[in-house]
């Protein structure tokens, strides 16, 4: 029994023994499994840490580089910095043309103690960003103050939307921007056209083989009119007020204000064929150009001259709107508005049927102001409105409203009050003005006379008014001589003093004063200087006996007060804009002329047609959009760029702010890297700014934008 008892104790102790092997076993492998674990971490760590500090060591060389001027090419000048100039590079140029977009670090980073690696080396490409320093502008440029298109014709049917036609088989019409027609697009004969961006029609493309673009559709949607308001309907202050050029151009240069123009002969005179090449500017401002030139317009009137049309004809001469600048040649000549943000300029609105043409050499630039939240616009052809005609005649008849001056003593009852109605009450003789000499003294006439001011409308009628009819409405008597009547308005002349016919009793003449001696006069008093009312004169002479009787004076006006007028649909021959086949508002013809818009033209009604051979820019910068538009590049043609184009989007920074694009690549013990070779490991945007807009070694600030590292 002693014998199996301490068999069975020593089983038991055994299977303790391996219970508690076991378990330490375990525990110790887990610790030391734990340990390992933690060992390859650090490692790992301890790599990652090292490749975020090489690739952030990389970076930050780079970046000194640009602040410094650093650069590893061979044709930099003293003094070298970056700033995004055409055919530069980030670190310098090369005497044949290349740029150098990045920098080497041979064996940048050194390796961890013990590793037995090599070190780490590293590469930092940069590219800067399109339109920033040199290639950008100082004018922040985005949707909010451009159109969405290069070129938009919004006509939808019964012409062609955009006509093109360059000079040979292989010529190119360029466009930097969208093209886009609601209606087609056609080749005339020549040409290939090119846009940066993309050439949509809605109703066709001849031929499509001619249409160059990344994105080309023909058969596209239509796209709405983008509705532009004029700086007259922004500012709500009406039409401006009316303006008179001078008669010549003297002493070579002449400047008009802006405001109203309606007379386009007095502006032919100062661009007549042949001309000495008179120097137009336009001053800062909005132009109202509403001619009345046209006999078949109801505003023509005898102060203007007719059957002339309504074309300003530029045949001679130079035009330039907007603020000048020093330069003395075009383009050029003004602030553009693309180029500075303080650009205040003109914006041309044409109304009704007037239009402008370009020819014979003649030069003209356009620069429109600057807005942050709409396009720059220069031309505008005005949408909508009418001018409304008024008829002051019956009871609104203009009457006398001061107090009459008499200057014979025995006129009674002459008050404006009794003068203003015709209602023939003889009975008391309470509201006639009337004199009856008695039958004594000598028999020789005497004079006497009634001066009656006021005759004015509830408003004053302002300057550029066309009075097209007027009547004087006298209700009178006289039994001796016949009486007289003299109208004179209160500035400018008046109609020749008209004798009534005799009247044995009290009645009314009806005198038309458009038949009068004096009439164009009247007319041009008004127009020139607005109407705030007239003087009557009433005229008697008496013997013995006799008597001269004034119950009522009445003046009878119709006119036209100045308004904005939509250009017109009217069917007239040479009264045609916003109609198809109507007469462009904007034509320039070859023969070595000029044309250069900077800003938007908005003219959705009208047409546009322009030839051109001599350009040494871009001709419609900020955009094109109209009904219709048609260019030729004649023979002479020779611009290699785009002739017409929208800015690129833009910060706004322009020279003293480019924005580049920083990459590292690492390459782990290797003693080389290159972009190919290496891992790509952290990527940067980095603004370098020159606060006093002149580039500086050593002085330019550094701003990062974003630092982002990969694994």
């Amino acid at each position: 029994m002693t014998a199996r008892g301490i068999r069975r104790d020593d089983g038991a102790i055994l299977v303790l023994a391996m219970i508690v092997v076991t378990t330490v076993t375990l525990v110790v492998g887990a610790v030391l499994t734990h340990g390992n674990g933690s060992l390859r971490a650090t490692v790992a760590l301890r790599q990652v840490a090292g490749t975020t500090y090489a690739a952030d060591g990389a970076a930050q060389v780079a970046i000194n580089d640009l602040r410094t001027g650093f650069n590893t090419g061979d044709a930099e000048p003293a003094n070298w910095v970056f700033t995004n100039a055409t055919g530069t590079g980030c670190f310098g140029y090369n005497a044949d043309g290349s740029t150098v977009d990045g920098i080497a670090l041979p064996a940048f980073y050194p390796p961890a103690k013990a590793s037995g690696q090599g070190p780490t080396s590293a590469y930092v490409s940069c590219a800067a960003e399109d339109d920033t320093g040199e290639q950008g502008t100082a004018v922040p440029i985005n949707s909010a103050n451009k159109p969405g298109n290069a070129i938009l014709t919004l006509g939808t049917g019964g012409e062609t939307g955009f006509t093109f036609k360059t000079n040979g088989s292989s010529g190119a019409f360029r466009v930097r921007g969208g093209i886009w027609s609601d209606s087609d697009i056609v080749r005339d004969n020549n040409g290939v056209l090119q846009s940066s961006e993309s050439i949509r029609a809605h109703t066709g493309c001849t031929p499509v083989a001619a249409m160059s673009a990344p994105v080309v559709d023909c058969s596209a949607a239509t796209v709405p009119d983008p509705n532009y308001r004029s700086d007259l309907d922004i500012a709500a202050t009406g039409i401006p007020a009316l303006q008179t050029p001078p008669a010549s151009c003297s002493s070579g240069s002449v400047t008009l204000q802006p405001g109203y123009y309606d007379d386009v002969t007095k502006l032919n005179a100062l661009t007549p064929n042949g001309g000495s090449n008179c120097f137009i500017k336009l001053a800062p401002g909005t132009f109202y150009f509403d001619f009345h030139n046209n006999s078949a317009d109801a505003l023509q009137d005898d102060d203007i001259a007719g059957n002339v049309g309504d074309v300003w004809n530029v045949n001679s001469g130079t035009i330039v709107g907007g603020t000048l600048t020093s330069d003395t040649t075009i383009p050029g000549r003004c602030v553009n508005p693309i180029d500075d943000v303080s650009a205040t300029g003109v914006q041309l609105l044409f109304g009704g049927d007037s239009r402008i043409v370009v020819d014979k050499g003649a030069a003209m630039e356009v620069c429109a102001s600057y807005h942050a939240d709409r396009p720059p616009i220069a031309i505008y052809g005005q949408k909508t409105g009418t001018a409304t005609q008024t008829v002051l005649s019956g009871g609104s008849a203009l009457t006398t409203s001061g107090t009459p001056t008499v200057t014979a003593s025995t006129f009674t009852g002459a008050t404006s009050a009794n003068l203003q109605s015709a209602d023939g009450n003889q009975a008391t003789n309470a509201n006639l003005a009337a004199w009856v000499r008695d039958g004594t003294g000598a028999n020789s006439a005497l004079p006497g006379s009634i001066t009656m001011t006021g005759f004015a409308p509830t408003t004053a009628l302002p300057k550029g008014t066309v009075v097209t009819g007027a009547r004087l409405k006298i209700t009178h008597r006289s039994t001796g001589a016949a009486n007289v009547v003299t109208l004179t308005p209160n500035v400018g002349a008046g109609l020749s003093a008209y004798t009534l016919p005799a009247r044995t009793t009290l009645g009314t003449e009806d005198i038309d004063l458009t038949a009068r001696t004096g009439w164009g006069a009247f007319q041009r008093s008004v127009h020139d200087n607005g109407f705030t009312g007239a003087m009557l004169k009433f005229d008697a002479s008496l013997r013995r006996n006799e008597t001269s009787q004034l119950d009522a004076a009445r003046l009878e006006l119709t006119y036209y007060v100045p308004a904005l007028r939509g250009e017109t649909t009217a069917a007239v021959p040479g009264n045609t804009v916003a109609t198809v086949g109507g007469s462009p508002v904007v034509k320039a013809l070859g023969n070595n002329t000029l044309v250069y818009i900077q800003g938007t033209t908005y003219a959705p009604l009208a047409s546009l047609d322009l030839s051109l051979n001599n350009i040494a820019e871009s001709v419609f910068r900020f955009g094109v959009i109209a009904r219709s538009l048609s260019i030729f590049e004649t023979a002479s043609f020779s611009y290699p760029g785009a002739v017409i184009e929208l800015p690129d989007n833009s910060p706004g920074w322009g020279f003293n702010g480019t924005l580049v694009q920083l990459k590292v690549y690492l390459c782990p013990n290797s003693a080389t890297c290159s972009a190919a070779t290496g891992m790509l490991s952290l990527t940067s945007r980095v603004q370098v700014w020159d606060p006093t807009g002149t580039p500086v070694p050593n002085q330019r600030q550094i701003g990062v934008l974003s630092w982002s590292h990969r694994r």
